[in-house]
C-alpha cells in the first residue's frame, strides 16, 4: 500500500463499537479516505473494535492508532489479523521500539506511521524517523493541548517537518479550515475528528472538509 494524497483520514474516537460503526458510515458516505480506530476506541473496546471497522468496511484502509511506546511488534501483527493496514507508534518511544515496528510492519504488510505528538523537535525527529524507515510522520496538537490552550496552532510545525523529509506528512486538524490550511502548507494526510465526529449532522460536516480538503490539495499540484 502507497500514501497517495490527498488523504482525509477520519479519527474515530469514541468509546463504543456502535458508535464506531455510526461514525464509519458518516465518513464514508461523507468521502473519507481512511477511517482510524481511535485510541480511546481501543482502549475501551479492545482491539476487537479495528476489525469491526475492517469487516465493516473491507475496501477501506483501515488505521490502528495504537500510539505504542514498547513491544511494538505484537500490536503490529494484531492489527494485521484484524484486517488494518495501517498502525502507529509514538515518535517519542525509543529508536529500538521504532526499529522493531518497522521490521514488523515489512513482516506484516502493515504500513506504519509515527505521530510526532510531545516531541520537542518534531523537524529534527521527522528526519529520523525517515531514517529508520517509517512510512510517514504525523505533525500532533494534543486534545488536551488544545483544551488548556485552544489559541495553539494545530500547523505550528507543519510547514518545518514537510520541509525536513520526502516522506508523506500528516497533520490532526480540528476544523474545516483546518484541513484546507493543511492541504496548502503541503500535508498529504489531513485528520479530523472531535468535533466533527461529534456534530449533530457529521455526515455534513465530514463532506464539507472532504471536498474542501481536495480543492485544497488539487490547487497546490
Amino acid at each position: 500500500m502507497e500514501i497517495i494524497g490527498p488523504v482525509v483520514q477520519v479519527a474515530i474516537d469514541v468509546l463504543t463499537i456502535d458508535e464506531a460503526l455510526r461514525v464509519g458510515e458518516a465518513a464514508l458516505k461523507a468521502g473519507a479516505t481512511w477511517l482510524e480506530a481511535g485510541t480511546p476506541l481501543i482502549t475501551f473496546e479492545g482491539t476487537r473494535s479495528i476489525g469491526a471497522l475492517a469487516r465493516a468496511y473491507p475496501d477501506v484502509p483501515v488505521l490502528a492508532d495504537y500510539k505504542a511506546m514498547d513491544g511494538v511488534a505484537k500490536y503490529v501483527v494484531e492489527a494485521k489479523r484484524q484486517g488494518a493496514q495501517i498502525a502507529t507508534i509514538c515518535s517519542v518511544a525509543s529508536d529500538a521500539s521504532l526499529r522493531a515496528m518497522v521490521q514488523a510492519g515489512k513482516e506484516q504488510d502493515v504500513l506504519i506511521i509515527s505521530d510526532l505528538y510531545a516531541h520537542p523537535n518534531p523537524p529534527a525527529r521527522a528526519r529520523e524517523l525517515q531514517v529508520l524507515g517509517i512510512d510517514s510522520a504525523y505533525v500532533h496538537l494534543g486534545a488536551d493541548e488544545r483544551r488548556e490552550d485552544p489559541s495553539r496552532d494545530p500547523h505550528r510545525w507543519l510547514p518545518a517537518v514537510v520541509e525536513a523529509v520526502q516522506i508523506p506528512v500528516g497533520v490532526g486538524t480540528f476544523s474545516v479550515e483546518d484541513g484546507v490550511k493543511a492541504m496548502n502548507l503541503g500535508a498529504t494526510v489531513a485528520v479530523i475528528g472531535v468535533p466533527l465526529i461529534t456534530a449533530a449532522d457529521p455526515e455534513a460536516e465530514l463532506r464539507e472538509y472532504v471536498l474542501r480538503a481536495q480543492d485544497a490539495w488539487a490547487a497546490r499540484h
